[in-house]
C-alpha cells in the first residue's frame, strides 16, 4: 500500500509515474543510481509489482506519462542456458537445491521448457555463506548478455523472495559474494511476469568498497536463495526466458 512507503520511497514513487529515467531521479533526489535501484527494488517489493510496467497499470492515473515500451528481445530455451546448481554444501553447510526441465501446462498454455528449483536452506555447522543457487558461465549466454540491456522471464513460486545476480570481476574479488543483485518476490500460486534491466541493478547495502556494473564484464548469471529468504524449504518455476 502507498501508507507504506517511506518519504523517499514516496518521492521515487512520484518520479517513476512520470516516467522519469533512473539519473534523472537520481539528479532530482540527490542520490546515486545504485541507491536509485535499491529504494526501488524495495518500493517495488511493498506495492507488490515486479516491472515499471506492472507499477504503471497498478498506479497510473489520468495525466501521467505512459511506461517505458519495453525493448523486444529474445527468448532462449532453458535447455540451451546451461544452468547448473550449487549451495554452501560444497563449503561445509547444510542447504540443498536440486534443478530439472519440465513440460508443464501453466494456465491453460503448455510449456516445454520450465526450469524448476527446490532449495532449501538450512542452518551452517561453521561460519559461512548461505546460498543455494542455479546459475550459467555458458561462453554463448554470457556473451548474449554482455551485449544484453536486460532480462525478463515468467516466474511461478510460493512467495518466498529470490536474488537475481550477475557476477563480474570486480565482485569476484570482493568477499561474501557482493554480485550486482535484483530482487524477486513471488506471489504464491500466481504466475509473474520479472524484467530486469540492468540499469536497475544494485549493489546490496552490506558490501563496503563500491565498484561500477560494466555489462562487458558479466562472468555468471544466477538466480539464487540466500539469507534475505530465511531458512526452510522453496520452489520456484522460470519460463519465457529472455534477453534483451
Amino acid at each position: 500500500m502507498l501508507s507504506d512507503l517511506t518519504p523517499r520511497e514516496r518521492e521515487l514513487f512520484d518520479l517513476l509515474l512520470t516516467g522519469a529515467p533512473a539519473k534523472e531521479i537520481a539528479h532530482k533526489l540527490n542520490i546515486s543510481d545504485h541507491t536509485v535501484a535499491f529504494h526501488r527494488t524495495k518500493l517495488y517489493n511493498k506495492l507488490g509489482v515486479t516491472s515499471i510496467q506492472e507499477l504503471f497499470t497498478k498506479y497510473s492515473t489520468n495525466g501521467k506519462a505512459s511506461p517505458p515500451k519495453s525493448e523486444a528481445g529474445e527468448i532462449i530455451p532453458i535447455p540451451d542456458m546451461g544452468f547448473f546448481a550449487t549451495c554452501d554444501s560444497e563449503n561445509g553447510g547444510n542447504s540443498t537445491i536440486e534443478i530439472y526441465v519440465t513440460v508443464e501446462d501453466i494456465n491453460g498454455v503448455i510449456n516445454n521448457s520450465v526450469l524448476n528449483i527446490k532449495t532449501n536452506l538450512a542452518e551452517r555447522v561453521k561460519n559461512g555463506e548461505l546460498y543455494a543457487k542455479t546459475h550459467t558461465d555458458k561462453n554463448d549466454i554470457i556473451q548474449r548478455l554482455r551485449q544484453a540491456n536486460g532480462i525478463r522471464f515468467k516466474a511461478l513460486g510460493d512467495g518466498k523472495l529470490w536474488s537475481v545476480e550477475f557476477e563480474t570481476p570486480e565482485s569476484r574479488m570482493r568477499k561474501n559474494y557482493a554480485c550486482y543483485t535484483y530482487m524477486v518476490r513471488t506471489i504464491r500460486d500466481q504466475v509473474i511476469a520479472v524484467d530486469v534491466p540492468y540499469s536497475s541493478l544494485f549493489l546490496p547495502e552490506w558490501v563496503e568498497h563500491t565498484f561500477d556494473f560494466d555489462k562487458k564484464t558479466i562472468k555468471d548469471f544466477s538466480i539464487t536463495a540466500n539469507f534475505t529468504q530465511g531458512y526452510g524449504s522453496a520452489f520456484l518455476q522460470i519460463f519465457d526466458f529472455e534477453i534483451y
